[in-house]
């Protein structure tokens, strides 16, 4: 049980991370060499439209180890209740 706290805990400073980067780089305007081709601007549409994506995909990844924290908590509770009912 520790081991999927732990995973979850990483994964969402992993999420944190990410949007920190993906929020940094729109309130820059950073392409940092990220140009995509076709944008008459450099790059920094596409840039901004993949940093939204990341953004996006790390509000799902957060939400997905919150649960992952959830359904742990929900069951040591009920192991917990198993316990006590036997002893």
């Amino acid at each position: 049980m520790i081991n999927a706290i732990t995973s979850a805990l990483s994964g969402l400073t992993a999420a944190s991370n990410q949007v920190d980067e993906a929020a940094q780089n729109i309130a820059q305007g950073s392409t940092a060499g990220k140009s995509q081709a076709g944008d008459s601007d450099g790059g920094t549409n596409g840039r901004v439209i993949q940093d939204i994506v990341d953004i996006k995909l790390a509000e799902t990844a957060y939400k997905a180890n919150i649960e992952t924290i959830k359904a742990v908590t929900e069951i040591n509770e009920e192991l917990l209740r198993i316990f006590d009912e036997t002893v």
